[in-house]
């Protein structure tokens, strides 16, 4: 009898932990709702926030991820598996207490940073860069979203966004390009004959002709794609250049990880 109730409790304990493994793959397996990157629209800001890749931030041991967020490049790609709002918040340790009640008094002083509403959508995963902007009159940073996937800008190719009030006429590369006010358009880079780089001007209409307001030369590969933002600023072009790299969606923060952080290691097992 008694050999029987230690197979039995064996049993048990083997079940429950294929289970959990079982679960992890599962979770491992799921393909996240979002891919995501950020940046800061301002010089100067950098921060570092927090997130729950399953939405579930508000659980004891829900798995939560730190991303750093600057102003001069993209942000490291970040997944989000859940159905609901994404929630920054600031990134601050919480020690472990041996209270349960002080565990979840911690967890609900968490401070919100940062909101964004996934648009709704069908198929696989989308992709969005989230510019941060400035913070609104509740203390939360405004962002403002761009749909960011391979078919919106393919990879060796950027899209030119217009803040300007008056017609921009471009030079990119071997490419010509007319922008109208407030409009965009997306242009496969196309490098000049024996040049390395590829070379950016922009012209004005003045006095019957064309003025030059703007010439730079940047670095590029077909692996590289990004935006272009223009704003003119009477006689000066301000271009705030964001470039992203084409890289393994498994090396996104937050890819494959479990919603919570508490699965069990193997209990070990008397046989006595």
């Amino acid at each position: 009898m008694n050999i029987l109730f230690k197979l039995t409790n064996v049993f048990i304990l083997t079940l429950g932990f294929v289970s959990g493994i079982e679960i992890f793959g599962e979770n491992q397996k799921k393909e996240p709702r979002a891919i995501l990157s950020a940046i800061f629209w301002e010089k100067y800001n950098n921060e570092s926030f927090s997130y729950a890749p399953w939405g579930n931030e508000m659980e004891e041991n829900a798995t939560l991820v730190n991303v750093t967020v600057g102003s001069s490049s993209l942000s490291r790609k970040f997944a989000y598996y859940g159905d609901g709002k994404l929630n920054f918040f600031n990134n601050q340790d919480f020690e472990e207490s041996e209270s349960e009640d002080d565990r979840t008094e911690k967890v609900s002083e968490r401070k919100l940073i940062a909101e964004f509403d996934l648009p709704s959508s069908v198929g696989g995963a989308k992709e969005y860069l989230l510019l941060f902007l400035n913070k609104k009159k509740n203390g939360l940073w405004k962002i403002y979203p761009i749909s960011f996937s391979d078919d919106d800008i393919p990879y060796g190719s950027y899209k030119f966004i217009s803040q300007s009030r008056s017609n921009l006429y471009l030079n990119f590369g071997s490419e010509k390009i007319s922008l109208a006010p407030g409009k965009s358009v997306v242009q496969q880079a196309k490098k000049e004959e024996g040049q390395r780089g590829i070379s950016l001007k922009a012209m004005v209409q003045k006095n019957r002709g064309f003025s030059e307001i703007y010439s730079r030369k940047f670095t590029h590969s077909p692996k590289m794609r990004g935006i272009f933002f223009l704003a003119l600023d009477q006689d000066k072009l301000n271009v705030k250049r964001i470039v992203d790299v084409n890289r393994p969606i498994s090396s996104a923060f937050g890819y494959g990880l479990p919603p919570r952080n508490d699965i069990n290691q193997e209990e070990e097992i008397n046989p006595e």
